[in-house]
């Protein structure tokens, strides 16, 4: 069976409130394709200020530092392979922005045809504890190319898993509310640019050479739990309306084309 990346990322903020894990991130991954199909992925991955008090307060002696153990070239390199096929790591450096700390990899691809990117694999960074869905694979998004022309195939909208029913259940009112405030600056992106531009697409979120595939801001999606509720229930006799509900929320913007077509410059 496999799993929706918003379902992926509903899944992963549920655990993590249940087990009171930090989850304050922010990733975002940037695909930059060529004319020739050849390309980078660069992905900066943020530990926000929120989680690096919370590590300092409750380290031990003696105790690894955390971006280290979360950040390594050795990691960075494994990745490669699960990006796709002839995925190359190129280079790690360490960022600082705004009181977070993290990593921007950067990585190299000969034909973007051979990639798939998911929101999950954001949730890679938590190294040992991120959430895994049991027998479940995530889908992906996936790429067709030719002739300067690009097919982003994106898993289907499902409405009903992106109201966010339960992933609060079993936290006391202090414990939610300590979540919520943890979860203020966790963001995950996807974006899709063109290096020497686009000359047309029915893309829902393009701002010249770039393209948004995938941007939650959590706090916000939280926020707006009974708008996401009511557009799952509209789903079920009117997609097209509900579609046109969902592009309104704030903070949340998903592609809801199954085939984005990308006319290369």
């Amino acid at each position: 069976m496999k799993r929706n990346p918003f379902s992926y990322l509903k899944f992963a903020l549920g655990l993590l409130l249940t087990v009171a894990l930090p989850s304050c991130l922010q990733n975002e991954t940037t695909v930059t394709v060529n004319k020739d199909g050849s390309g980078t992925i660069v992905e900066e991955t943020y530990l926000t200020a929120a989680m690096l008090d919370m590590s300092a307060q409750f380290a031990e002696p003696g105790a690894p530092d955390p971006i280290a153990e979360m950040f390594s070239e050795e990691k960075s390199k494994a990745k490669a392979a699960k990006l796709g096929e002839g995925v190359e790591f190129v280079k790690m450096e360490m960022i600082e922005k705004e009181g977070m700390k993290g990593a921007r990899t950067h990585y190299k691809f000969a034909d973007i045809s051979k990639i798939s990117i998911s929101p999950g694999s954001a949730m890679e960074s938590l190294g040992d504890n991120a959430p895994k869905p049991d027998n479940e694979e995530e889908e992906t998004l996936k790429f067709e190319f030719a002739d300067g022309e690009l097919t982003v195939n994106i898993p289907p909208t499902d409405f009903e898993e992106m109201a966010m029913d339960g992933a609060e259940d079993g936290q006391n009112p202090q414990m939610a509310e300590m979540m919520k405030q943890m979860m203020a600056d966790m963001r995950i992106s996807i974006k899709l640019k063109a290096s020497d531009g686009i000359k047309k697409t029915n893309a829902s979120y393009a701002d010249g050479d770039t393209i948004t595939l995938f941007d939650v801001e959590v706090a916000k999606m939280f926020a707006q739990k009974d708008q996401m509720k009511a557009i799952a229930e509209t789903a079920k006799t009117d997609k097209d309306a509900a579609i046109m509900e969902f592009k309104k929320l704030d903070g949340i913007k998903i592609e809801t084309e199954e085939k984005v077509s990308i006319t290369l410059k």
